[in-house]
């Protein structure tokens, strides 16, 4: 068990002046970011060693959209969730969301772009007119930190592209690409790999032509009355998944290789981002 510093790393949104409860039942909600179907077969074994580690009773909740896991998160219908970054950022802003953990490769996520197999292009410049797909309007890597890379190349989206659409998750976005819905697609990274290595894309079918620099991410957090006690429990239970042979499996199929601690100042530099351009789009 982690004691002294999964203490130390709890946030002050459990603090000893506020009401604090205990569950019988963890609500669990996972970012709609691809196919319902993919997300259930990941996240319900995930659910199980939850359950078995802190003798709770697990549900597992999908969401229809960014914007119903931030509103079930507010209105306290979830206790924990797997946030994207930007969502995250927000529902710690206005709920005191604590942080609980993120996988290895959270902290140096990508976004990339896709183009169909046969197009000329060469680099994402070369796309003028051409219609783009983001994924949700939420997403970290799927729309908010890749306009904020383009707009640093100078390529505001809405006066370099075509069209722009938004296909409402990772998986979809790319699809569109090989099926020529679309001629670019912003998506996370993870799970464009993760569609060429189960066949859903191969390259024949579409090309990577950018690659964002690196972010913060995914992060599983809980509602800031849970108890220190179940806080701590459901910390661990993730933090444990590299111990054992057995759970290699599970890991592979969540993408990572272990989970590691964190705080919201693993996300101080998005808080930032998403502040300017918040700031941006007020400004006339």
């Amino acid at each position: 068990m982690i004691t002294a510093l999964s203490l130390a790393l709890l946030v002050s949104g459990c603090g000893e002046k506020e009401e604090t409860r205990s569950i019988d039942i963890l609500r669990v909600a996972v970012l709609p970011d691809q196919n319902k179907d993919r997300i259930q077969a990941t996240y319900q074994e995930l659910l199980k060693h939850i359950g078995s580690r802190t003798g709770l009773k697990t549900q597992l909740i999908i969401p229809d959209s960014y914007e119903e896991l931030l509103r079930l998160f507010d209105e306290k219908a979830i206790d924990l969730a797997l946030f994207g970054g930007v969502i995250y950022v927000k529902a710690h802003l206005k709920n005191r969301a604590v942080p609980l953990v993120m996988r290895d490769v959270d902290g140096h996520f990508r976004s990339v772009a896709l183009v169909h197999a046969d197009n000329p292009a060469k680099d994402i410049t070369d796309l003028r007119g051409a219609s783009l797909a983001f994924g949700s309007e939420l997403s970290t890597s799927g729309h908010i930190m890749p306009r904020y890379f383009l707009k640093e190349m100078n390529i505001i989206p809405e006066e370099f592209f075509g069209t722009i659409q938004y296909t409402g998750a990772h998986d979809l976005t790319a699809e569109w690409v090989r099926d020529g819905i679309a001629e670019v697609g912003i998506a996370n990274s993870g799970i464009v790999n993760s569609m060429f290595l189960s066949g859903k894309l191969n390259n024949n079918m579409v090309k990577i032509i950018w690659q964002s620099p690196p972010f913060s991410d995914n992060v599983w957090a809980l509602q800031p009355d849970i108890s220190k006690r179940l806080t701590i429990e459901i910390r661990d239970s993730f933090l444990c998944l590299n111990h054992k042979d057995s759970d290699k499996a599970l890991m592979k199929k969540l993408g990572a290789n272990y989970y590691i601690p964190v705080t919201h100042d693993n996300f101080k530099e998005l808080e930032q981002v998403i502040r300017h351009m918040e700031q941006q789009k007020d400004t006339p």
